[in-house]
């Protein structure tokens, strides 16, 4: 028994040392880690998705998200927030350290909330404006969205907790491994799986050639 437990915990010893050098489980290269963004723990396909609709949400985009991502660059970042949506799992098991005996829940689903704004802005948008959202200039969408954003508040937290639809999308594109290269013009790569060799050098440029 003895040693079948000093067995069991050089394994695990090893395991976690191997996540915390790379950000992933031995053998799953090229993979985020699990539960990196300490968000609720889901699972594809899991829970109920509420259909978002996608003209009104690509209209959002284009007024909140940079101007460098480019129209290629913008539709990326609204397909992985659908992904994610779509995957989202409500009053789900919240991840936390190991020995806390704890458990904590994630909040109801936020995606029927989310879709009755983008609703709500279309029906808003074409009673002033006689235009669909996606009609309208990004300066007028701009002006559309000011007062929700300012009731909302300034803060980006998890996506998932987004009181207003423009917001978790906004919060799920600036935590993503995307945004950070943005910001500093580098290629980090944030919670991406990388070997060892090379982790103490200086991310390459952006654009610069591998």
């Amino acid at each position: 028994m003895a040693e079948s437990r000093r067995k069991f915990l050089k394994q695990s010893a090893a395991t976690v040392a191997a996540v915390s050098l790379t950000g992933c489980a031995p053998g799953a290269a090229g993979e985020p880690a699990a539960g990196a963004s300490g968000d609720a723990l889901s699972r594809p396909g899991a829970g109920t998705p509420a259909s978002l609709p996608a003209e009104t949400l690509r209209a959002v985009a284009e007024a909140v998200l940079p101007d460098e991502l480019g129209d290629d660059g913008r539709e990326r970042a609204v397909r992985a927030f659908e992904r994610w949506s779509e995957a989202l799992e409500p009053v789900a098991e919240l991840s936390h350290p190991y020995l806390v005996p704890e458990i904590r829940y994630s909040g109801p689903d936020p995606r029927p909330g989310w879709a009755a704004q983008l609703e709500g802005l279309e029906k808003e948008c074409r009673s002033r404006h006689a235009l669909s959202l996606s009609d309208l200039d990004v300066p007028g969408r701009r002006e559309l969205l000011a007062r929700p954003l300012g009731e909302a508040g300034p803060e980006l937290g998890a996506p998932q907790n987004a009181d207003y639809v423009a917001l978790a999308l906004m919060a799920h594109f600036f935590g993503s491994p995307i945004a950070t290269d943005l910001c500093y013009g580098r290629a980090i790569r944030k919670e991406l799986c990388r070997s060892i060799e090379g982790a103490e050098d200086e991310p390459a440029p952006l654009g610069a050639a591998p």
